[in-house]
C-alpha cells in the first residue's frame, strides 16, 4: 500500500494497540513469577528452593511447548482474534488462582496453564498481522508488538518490585490476574480479524483489503492443508536453522526469570531491590525492539546478516563479562553497577534476533499457515528453554553454581550466533527461489 487513507490508519492503529495491550497482559501474567521469585523463596510457609523454583519455571515452559504445538493450528482455523482473547482470559484466571496456592505441585500445574495460554499470543498475532497489514509493514508491526512485550516486562518488574515493599506476593498475583481479566473483557470490542469486520471504511479501503487477500491466495502454500504444509516446512533447511537458533535464544531469554534470584544471592539484595535491578534486562530489550522493527524494514537482507550477527557477538561479550566479575574482585558496589550495565546491554543485544527474523520469516514462508509455522518453531525453542529451566535451576542451587550457570549461557550464546548467522545467510540467498521447488519435489 503506497497510500494509506485515514480510516485505514485508524484501523491499523486500533489493531496494533489491541494486540499490544493483550500481549502485554499475557507477558504480565508470565513475568510476575520471575519477579516475585525471591519473595517466594523467602516465604517460610513454602517448600521452595532454587531447584524447585527452576522446576516451576520448567513446567511453565512445558506449557509453552504444549501450547505452541496446538494453538498455532487453532489460530489458523478459528481466527487469530478469537484465540488471542481466549488466551488472555485463561492466563488471567490461572494467574489469579496461582496466588492462592501453597504446594509445589499446584504451582507446577497453574504455571503450566498460565504459560500454555501465553503461548497462543504469537501464533494468534501472526494471523492477525497477515490479514491486516501489508508485507512491507511486517517488520515494524512486529517491532511494536515486541515493544509491548518489553514494556510489559519493564512495568511488571518495576511495579511489582515496588509493591513488594507493601504487599505480599500473593496479593500481587491477584492484582495481575484481575488486570488481565479486565483486558480479556475489553479486547473483543476493539479487536477484529480483518477490515471487513468494520463498517467504517471506504471503497478504497476495501480495494486495499482485496489486494491483501489476493496476495495471500497467490502464496505457494495457500492451496494445501496443514499436513502438507508441515511436510514443506521440515524439508527446508531454513526451518531447522531458525528452530535451533530461536531455541538457543529462548535459553538466553530464560536468564531473565533467574536474574532477580541471581542478584539477590550474589549481592545480598532484598527481593524488592533485586527485582528493581533486574529491570535492566527488560529495559535493554525495550530500547532494542522499539527501534528494531523500523530498522529491520529499512535494511537489505544482506545487511540484516551483519547487524544481527554483531548484536549476538556483543551478547557473548556481556556474558563473558558477567563470568569474569564472578572470578575477580572489583568491589561490591562497582561489581553491582557493572552487572546491571552488562545485563542491560545483554537484553538489548539478543532481543532483535529473538523476535523479528522468526516472525517475519513465518509470515512470508508460512502464508495462511503462519500460525502453524510459528507454533512449530516456538515448540522446538521452548523445549530447549524447558530443559534449561530444570538444569539451570539445579546448577545454580549448588555452592558457587552461578558461575557454572553463566558458563552454560556463554556456550549457548556462541551457538546462537553461529546458527542465526547461517539462517540469515540462507534466507538472504534462498528466499526468492525455494518455495516453488519445495512444493514440486
Amino acid at each position: 500500500m503506497n497510500s494509506i487513507t485515514a480510516p485505514n490508519f485508524r484501523w491499523e492503529l486500533q489493531v496494533i494497540i489491541s494486540m499490544c495491550l493483550g500481549y502485554g497482559m499475557l507477558m504480565f501474567c508470565r513475568t510476575i513469577v520471575g519477579v516475585v521469585g525471591p519473595a517466594m523463596l523467602a516465604d517460610p510457609t513454602l517448600n521452595l528452593d532454587i531447584a524447585s523454583f527452576g522446576a516451576v519455571l520448567g513446567w511453565g515452559t512445558a506449557g509453552n511447548l504444549t501450547g505452541k504445538l496446538t494453538t498455532g493450528i487453532l489460530a489458523d482455523k478459528l481466527g487469530g482474534s478469537r484465540v488471542f482473547v481466549w488466551a488472555v482470559g485463561l492466563a488471567a484466571i490461572a494467574t489469579f488462582i496461582f496466588g492462592s496456592l501453597s504446594s509445589n505441585i499446584a504451582f507446577f500445574a497453574l504455571y503450566f496453564l498460565t504459560v500454555f495460554a501465553k503461548s497462543a499470543g504469537w501464533p494468534s498475532m501472526a494471523n492477525i498481522i497477515r490479514v491486516c497489514f501489508d508485507q512491507t509493514k511486517h517488520g515494524r508491526v512486529w517491532g511494536f508488538i515486541a515493544t509491548s512485550s518489553r514494556v510489559s516486562s519493564v512495568v511488571t518488574t518495576l511495579l511489582v518490585s515496588a509493591l513488594l515493599l507493601i504487599m505480599s506476593w500473593r496479593g500481587l498475583f491477584y492484582m495481575a490476574g484481575a488486570f488481565a481479566l479486565l483486558g480479556a473483557l475489553i479486547l473483543p470490542r476493539y479487536l477484529r480479524n480483518s477490515w471487513r469486520d468494520s463498517d467504517n471504511f471506504s471503497a478504497e479501503s476495501e480495494e486495499e483489503t482485496e489486494s491483501l487477500a489476493s496476495m495471500s491466495k497467490d502464496h505457494p502454500l495457500s492451496k494445501i492443508e496443514a499436513r502438507s504444509a508441515i511436510s514443506v516446512f521440515i524439508r527446508n533447511p531454513r526451518f531447522w536453522l531458525i528452530c535451533l537458533g530461536v531455541s538457543s535464544l529462548a535459553v538466553l531469554f530464560e536468564f531473565q526469570v533467574f536474574i532477580p534470584i541471581y542478584l539477590s544471592e550474589t549481592f545480598g539484595l532484598m527481593p524488592a531491590q533485586a527485582g528493581l535491578a533486574s529491570a535492566a534486562f527488560s529495559l535493554g530489550c525495550l530500547v532494542a525492539v522499539f527501534s528494531g522493527g523500523f530498522i529491520y524494514d529499512k535494511l537489505s537482507k544482506k545487511n540484516i546478516i551483519y547487524t544481527m550477527s554483531a548484536n549476538l557477538i556483543v551478547a557473548v561479550c556481556c556474558l563473558l563479562g558477567l563470568w569474569f566479575l564472578g572470578v575477580y574482585d572489583f568491589g561490591a558496589s562497582l561489581e553491582l553497577t557493572m552487572t546491571i550495565v552488562l545485563i542491560f546491554v545483554f537484553g538489548f543485544s539478543i532481543s532483535p534476533a529473538y523476535y523479528i527474523p522468526m516472525s517475519v520469516f513465518s509470515i512470508g514462508f508460512g502464508g495462511k499457515h503462519c500460525g502453524l509455522l510459528v507454533g512449530l518453531i516456538d515448540a522446538v525453542a521452548y523445549f530447549g528453554a524447558m530443559m534449561f529451566d530444570f538444569i539451570g535451576g539445579a546448577v545454580a542451587n549448588k555452592e558457587g553454581g552461578w558461575q557454572d550457570f553463566i558458563l552454560i549461557l556463554i556456550v549457548t550464546s556462541i551457538l546462537a550466533t553461529i546458527i542465526m548467522t547461517t539462517f540469515l545467510y540462507l534466507d538472504y540467498r534462498d528466499s526468492e527461489r525455494d518455495l516453488a521447488p519445495a512444493l514440486l519435489s
